[in-house]
């Protein structure tokens, strides 16, 4: 099973980020916005479950083992530290995850950073947008 997916950020790559993950069988659970507008908005739009515009709220969700960022620099930064403060990790240490069918030891962070390939480079199908460069090993 994949990890439950937190996203930050409501742009336009938000918007193209949220189906791609969803067709590739993760489940987006939590969606952050710079206001509790921003976010209702989307995730209704998205159909994501839980929203909000506390960045502690998507860290430290029930569901979110892996987090999408896509922020400008400073806040991505903001986040990222956070993400692997302990008190963010309490739920991850007590089980293994699965990801992509390799086993991560218990505790473990893994950071992956992917970028998007544009139709004119590589795929054009759906929102003419591919993942590119992601890693989850």
């Amino acid at each position: 099973m994949l990890p439950g997916v937190g996203v930050f950020g409501t742009s336009l790559t938000a918007r193209v980020i949220i189906p791609l993950l969803k067709d590739e069988g993760f489940a987006v659970k939590a969606l952050w916005g710079r206001t509790q507008e921003e976010a209702e908005e989307l995730a209704k739009e998205m159909s994501v479950p839980f929203y909000t515009s506390r960045i502690d709220e998507v860290l430290l969700h029930q569901d979110v083992d892996l987090v999408c960022i896509n922020l400008p620099p400073p806040l991505t930064r903001q986040i990222a530290v956070k993400t692997l403060e302990p008190g963010h990790q309490r739920k991850k240490i007590s089980r293994q995850n699965n990801i992509g069918g390799k086993t991560m030891p218990r505790g473990s962070v893994q950071l992956s950073f992917c970028s998007l390939q544009h139709p004119h480079m590589g795929q054009s199908q759906g929102t003419g947008l591919s993942p590119w460069g992601c890693s989850l090993s």
